[in-house]
């Protein structure tokens, strides 16, 4: 029975009837030493170690950066919202008033006259009112991609060197 071999004990390994002497360690004078790395080595570690840093140690204020993004959505969609309410109810008066004013029309031509007026009115209002919301919501989609934007070029600069540059 082969009894296992202690961290002390040299160690053998049969190859055929030869045995085969174990590796010695290393000088310690050599043991402390690290291995010799390449230029593209070190450049490589230096920008792994900076991703990381800038995309994942930092975590803290990319998160940051995502959450004001999603304030300035909800706050613009709050605005947005206020303001098609606010359109629904002038229109909805402006139809009741209307309505009435039909009723009191003397003749068929009259209520055609201001039917067309209030059609034709009515798509003005429309039209403006789109062109108001396409607006809003162009201003909308710039604030909420600022504070990405403004992160993601912080980090960049800081994966090529230029914050400790500027520090300088």
């Amino acid at each position: 029975m082969a009894s296992t071999p202690t961290p002390n004990e040299p160690t053998t390994k049969k190859a055929g009837s030869a045995k085969v002497a174990p590796k010695k360690a290393a000088p310690k004078a050599f043991a402390k030493t690290a291995p010799v790395e390449s230029p593209g080595q070190i450049i490589a570690e230096r920008y792994r170690d900076t991703a990381y840093e800038a995309l994942v140690g930092r975590n803290g204020e990319n998160v940051s950066a995502v959450m004001s993004a999603g304030e300035a959505v909800l706050a613009g969609m709050a605005e947005v919202s206020q303001e098609m309410m606010t359109f629904a109810g002038d229109r909805l008066r402006q139809d009741m008033e209307v309505a009435e004013d039909f009723a009191r029309s003397k003749s068929p031509e009259e209520l055609f006259e201001k039917q067309c007026s209030f059609a034709q009115r009515a798509a003005e209002q429309y039209a403006a009112e789109t062109s108001k919301l396409i607006a809003m919501f162009a201003r909308i989609q710039q604030s909420c991609w600022a504070p990405v934007r403004e992160r993601t070029k912080e980090t960049l600069h800081g994966l090529n060197g230029e914050e400790e540059e500027a520090g300088k």
